[in-house]
């Protein structure tokens, strides 16, 4: 009898201790399953902290660069000794860092009337004349022309650089009429392994010009320097007088600011081919003693004077700047901001007239 207590207190007692580890295992659970949600919590609080202050930061960056965009409209106006004449050590032109609470802010101005426009090579001249033919091309579209030959690295010959004019005129252009055996319109595109459309108007980026045909990563890099996008056309394409299309975009070429390189586009209105090297580099030593041009005819007396080569078309070319690209950034606790704004000069004042981040 005494036995079979003694199993049925055994059995009591395993039953009992496999209970309380039992126990033990969803206490472990528990405790394991607080824990994840506590770290999980922490996180994601810690997450809303950062992303709050990520966001506070980053208004507060914006502010600030608003801010010196306004500053910038006064300084531009207080440096702009002559609103006729404007040339690199003007004033505009110099950097300026200011210090903030927690970092710096950093502001220059850049003429943006020192590049070739590429709506300025919008309008359609070409008629039944050849591919070579200079009378063929607008005066900014020689200019266009002469820069494609100018790259060692890359070698462009006269008649692709005529033809990639002439896919630029028919991305721009409003109708589907190819110009000339270079042409492309949306037939062309819509034919590639990733079709698109040509944008039939006037280019809104310089990096829009990688979709036209002929463009090749290689070619928009040494591009890159050279060009920009500043006012859209009159009419999409150029207005259409007795059914050619004429003109383009109204920008103008600053020659006091204008990068040397550039120089070499400036050649006979007679001949696509640039300027030699040793040429442009007489241009760039015919400088007046004050360092500028005033007038856009002493520029082409300075011109004929050191190429003497036909005659110079001045059309498109001015000694002032419309123009001005304001490069902002700023460095505030751990983050950096960028902002990249159009200015326009509007009589004695200046206007912000487009604005985009910049990384």
């Amino acid at each position: 009898m005494s036995r079979g207590w003694v199993s049925v207190r055994a059995f009591l007692n395993l039953h009992s201790k496999r209970e309380a580890g039992a126990v033990l295992v969803m206490a472990l659970l528990i405790v394991a399953v607080v824990a994840g949600l506590s770290i999980k919590f922490a996180g994601d609080y810690q997450l809303g902290l950062t992303r709050a202050e990520s966001r506070w930061h980053g208004t507060q960056a914006r502010a600030y660069m608003l801010g010196m965009e306004d500053a910038a409209l006064e300084l531009l106006k207080e440096a702009d000794q002559d609103p006729e004449v404007d040339y690199l050590g003007e004033g505009w032109d110099t950097e300026v860092p200011f210090e903030i609470d927690g970092g710096w802010l950093l502001a220059r101005a850049v003429d943006a009337s020192s590049l070739i426009d590429l709506n300025s090579l919008t309008g359609n001249n070409f008629g039944e004349r050849p591919l070579t033919d200079p009378e063929r091309y607008t005066e900014p579209q020689r200019r266009f022309i002469r820069l494609l030959q100018t790259f060692p690295d890359l070698p462009i010959q006269l008649e692709e650089a005529c033809q990639i004019v002439e896919a630029i005129v028919d991305w721009t252009d409003p109708d589907d009429n190819e110009s000339g055996f270079g042409g492309a319109e949306s037939y062309y595109y819509q034919g590639l392994e990733m079709p698109y459309n040509a944008a039939n108007g006037s280019f809104r980026s310089v990096d829009e010009l990688r979709l036209v045909r002929y463009m090749t990563p290689e070619l928009m890099t040494l591009l890159r320097p050279y060009i920009t996008v500043l006012q859209s056309t009159t009419a999409p394409g150029g207005q259409q007088q007795g059914g050619q299309q004429q003109g383009g975009s109204s920008s103008t070429i600053n020659v006091n600011t204008m990068p040397p390189h550039l120089l070499r586009t400036l050649n006979n209105k007679t001949v696509l081919a640039p300027l030699g090297e040793l040429e442009a580099e007489q241009l760039a030593q015919a400088i007046p003693t004050d360092g500028f041009y005033p007038t856009v005819e002493e520029f082409k007396s300075s011109w004929e004077t050191a190429i003497g080569n036909g005659e110079l078309d001045i059309s498109g070319l001015a000694v002032k700047t419309e123009f001005f690209w304001l490069y902002i950034q700023v460095d505030l606790v751990e983050q950096r901001r960028g902002m990249r704004s159009l200015i326009q000069r509007d009589g004695q004042n200046f206007k912000v007239v487009l604005r985009n981040d910049t990384y």
